[in-house]
């Protein structure tokens, strides 16, 4: 007599259904190396009783070979569960547009929300958030790709113990477009997609973002953004309003030329100080809720899957509006200072949809921006930019 399969404590299940997990892949002599931003996972308890998480693994594979395997803390899984628990809850709680865009920018496109989300030992039919990206740093280096991922979890309920195997589906994705640089001139990349899990690459569509700055040497042995250094006036800066081109052939599907200079004339006020009161009285006047975000913006459809999005141009700079056609290397705007920016520089990044806020970021190549040239390391192929935190390079005109 055939023994009957023992019930299912809990499942697993995508956060986001729309979530593109892409991993950067890019190779330094015969080594791979592969970076992962990991997904969010929902965790629910199907059982009567309690249950805790005593194991959570994630395993890399390659060709079908187990490659790497990274094990968590339980004490550490217990502090990030309880810190997303208390963002998720808080938002869903007051419902309003800042709610929907931080949930958007955090979680991406959800479809449907748990009405909350508990904290271990997680209760009866309650639900709890494994927001992986908090929890692992994947990044790998051997001799082949990682080319499947694996979340092990193991469950403790009633005495006894479950382990629940998911399979995370990996996207690999090269860029479509034949662009060309925004900017031209001496410009330094900043906050570029190869980092830990922080800056751009927390932001659902801004995964694979850079900033474009400018620095020059100071006189006294390090860079600055302005001369004088740490100048209080925005015209200071060398960067501003240096103009801002498409970088594809496209059609505008946004943009907003309403953020006013005057919100941020001295680039030394911290954005974080102002951005809240100054969104807030742009909603009241009504501009759009991505105009205030994004401050004076851009957003080009390639038609080919890619929109290109840039952010935090001057006032009155930008000269296209929805349903313009534009051309690869057409001048669509100019640096600015706008919204949330620091001091002034271009926000560039890919996406797969229209809407930046639960938009799939996506890598980017240049075709005047050569893989190995200048930075720190040797590529032979990436999928996406370097990997350097600051790289300095100078378009020609």
């Amino acid at each position: 007599m055939q023994g009957t399969q023992e019930k299912a404590q809990f499942t697993l299940s995508n956060l986001s259904t729309a979530k593109k997990v892409i991993p950067i892949y890019y190779q330094n002599g015969d080594w791979w190396y592969t970076d992962i931003k990991l997904p969010d996972l929902v965790l629910t308890n199907l059982g009567p009783d309690p249950l805790d998480i005593v194991g959570l693994s994630m395993i890399g594979l390659a060709q079908g070979q187990e490659r790497i395997r990274l094990t968590v803390d339980q004490g550490f899984l217990a502090s990030i569960l309880q810190v997303t628990h208390q963002i998720v809850n808080k938002q869903l709680k007051s419902p309003s547009v800042w709610s929907d865009y931080n949930l958007g920018m955090l979680f991406g496109k959800v479809s449907r929300w748990p009405e909350t989300l508990d904290d271990l030992p997680l209760p009866s039919g309650a639900s709890a958030c494994l927001r992986l990206q908090d929890l692992f740093r994947f990044h790998y280096a051997g001799p082949e790709k990682i080319d499947r991922v694996l979340c092990e979890v193991v469950g403790a309920s009633g005495g006894k113990q479950q382990a629940l195997t998911q399979a995370v589906s990996l996207t690999p994705y090269t860029c479509r477009g034949e662009y060309r640089f925004p900017v031209r001139g001496p410009a330094v990349l900043t906050g570029m997609p190869f980092n830990q899990v922080m800056g751009h690459r927390i932001a659902n569509s801004q995964e694979f973002a850079f900033d474009v700055v400018d620095l020059r040497p100071d006189g006294a042995g390090g860079f600055s953004p302005s001369a004088p250094p740490e100048s209080e006036h925005v015209k200071d800066y060398y960067f501003f309003e240096r103009e801002v081109l498409a970088v594809g052939d496209g059609v505008v599907v946004a943009s907003g030329n309403q953020w006013p200079n005057r919100f941020c004339e001295n680039p030394l006020i911290n954005p974080d100080d102002r951005i809240i009161e100054q969104t807030q009285e742009l909603l009241d006047q009504g501009v759009d809720f991505t105009h205030a975000i994004l401050g004076n913006f851009a957003i080009i459809d390639h038609q080919n899957g890619e929109f290109s999005v840039y952010a935090h141009m001057s006032e009155k700079t930008v000269t296209v509006q929805p349903g313009d056609r534009v051309k690869g290397g057409q001048v669509i705007g100019k640096v600015g200072n706008t919204s949330n920016s620091d001091y002034p520089h271009l926000h560039f990044h890919l996406m797969d949809a229209p809407d930046f806020m639960t938009a799939n970021g996506l890598p980017v190549r240049f075709k005047d921006l050569p893989d190995g040239q200048p930075g720190h390391w040797d590529f032979s192929r990436s999928s996406t930019l370097l990997y350097s935190d600051y790289l300095f390079v100078n378009i020609p005109d």
